[in-house]
């Protein structure tokens, strides 16, 4: 399924606006200069994640909550295709303005306390958990937050020699310390807090080097 993008003109005009708390360092962790890269090979990596994501997601979800939204980029395909859709992130107002020019019906919420337990059918949390310190405690509110056999979707960066490579080659070798894991020790801390891995997807290629993974969990 391909995933409906955001041009890069409109991902441009809405981060040219100043957001006076947030740093060049976050918008780093929001990946607005990989999306805005002139070299498309970034991005289309970066969509290519969302599309791999979107296949990964089930149709016709009552409630489903992108944590981290970042941009808000993938809340118009989410829109497309699922009832209620939720959004949070530490910086929304990016995000928030998106959901403003493109019109959608989008609740952003200020705390994971907002949702009652049980609620969400899944929780789509793409290349932010790396960022996180508390993983234990976020993925231990996430279980209690999604419905018994709800999915959570995950995706992050391998931080292979591949990966570290790429990184350098397109620019970015002095960045990348906002990363505190990567996607396999993610995997372990998820179903060690009492998820099932359910399925796993590699980018850019199938097969090696592989620079991310988009996994599939399961609530059980």
């Amino acid at each position: 399924m391909k995933t409906q993008k955001i041009d890069k003109k409109v991902i441009q005009d809405i981060t040219q606006n100043i957001v006076a708390e947030m740093s060049e360092h976050d918008k780093d962790e929001m990946a607005i200069p990989s999306y805005l890269h002139v070299n498309p090979l970034i991005p289309w990596l970066m969509w290519r994640r969302y599309e791999t994501v979107s296949n990964l997601l089930e149709e016709n979800k009552s409630n489903v909550m992108e944590f981290g939204c970042g941009l808000g980029l993938f809340l118009n395909e989410l829109s497309a295709h699922h009832k209620n859709v939720y959004a949070i992130d530490l910086f929304p107002q990016y995000a928030q303005e998106m959901v403003k020019r493109l019109e959608l019906d989008i609740t952003f919420l200020n705390s994971l306390d907002d949702l009652q337990d049980n609620f969400l059918d899944v929780i789509i949390a793409a290349d932010v958990l790396e960022h996180i310190d508390n993983i234990d405690e976020i993925i231990s509110i996430f279980r209690n937050k999604i419905k018994q056999d709800g999915k959570l979707i995950v995706s992050g960066p391998t931080e292979n020699i591949a990966y570290q490579i790429g990184r350098i080659v397109a620019g970015f070798g002095d960045k990348g310390d906002y990363h505190h894991t990567n996607i396999d020790n993610l995997i372990d801390d998820i179903e060690r807090n009492g998820f099932k891995l359910k399925q796993v997807k590699r980018l850019p290629f199938p097969f090696l080097p592989t620079l991310f993974k988009i996994c599939l969990f399961e609530n059980s």
